[in-house]
């Protein structure tokens, strides 16, 4: 009985690797696209309802709505934060083939081209989960970033999850 404990140990113990992936330039813009509206969906939401209220105040009294202008502005400026972005600015192995191996003390990143980045958990500040990828953030402003079909199987990702919540990286709740 004691071996086969330990063999369970050892299997999940097992470093995590994942497929090879890749992502362009164009899915780049959009994942960030997406990541940052619905970070600030709560922001346009309010703007939009102010610029609203604001609108029909000055319908009804009669005057010029500046502060509809305002809110219009803000919202405005806030969407189109990530088109300012320069994706030149980015780091090319943001855009070259890689694979992924995750144990209990390291996440290795290996790249086509031979280099490889390898990382203890303690220097990711947070970890985000989407529905389609991972964003593990290194400082306020870099991050790698690992699609979710990269795993092989449902069990990685489960055990990928349940190793960055051992860490508290990320909450499952």
């Amino acid at each position: 009985m004691a071996v086969l404990i330990n063999i369970h140990r050892n299997k999940n113990h097992m470093p995590i690797k994942t497929k090879t992936f890749n992502l362009t330039v164009k899915e780049f813009r959009r994942i960030l696209n997406i990541d940052h509206l619905k970070r600030i969906r709560f922001v346009l939401i309010l703007f939009s309802a102010l610029a609203l209220v604001n609108l029909l105040l000055a319908l009804i009294a009669g005057e010029f709505p500046w502060a509809v202008i305002f809110c219009l502005l803000f919202i405005a400026y806030y969407v189109s934060l990530p088109f300012i972005v320069s994706m030149k600015r980015q780091p090319q192995l943001n855009f070259i083939n890689r694979y992924c191996e995750f144990d209990e003390s390291f996440f290795t990143v290996f790249y086509e081209d031979g280099s490889m980045v390898k990382l203890k958990y303690e220097h990711f500040m947070k970890v985000i989960k989407r529905s389609e990828y991972y964003f593990l953030y290194t400082s306020l402003a870099q991050f790698h970033y690992l699609p979710i079909s990269a795993f092989e199987t449902e069990k990685d990702i489960h055990r990928f999850d349940l190793l960055l919540e051992g860490k508290q990286l990320l909450k499952l709740w």
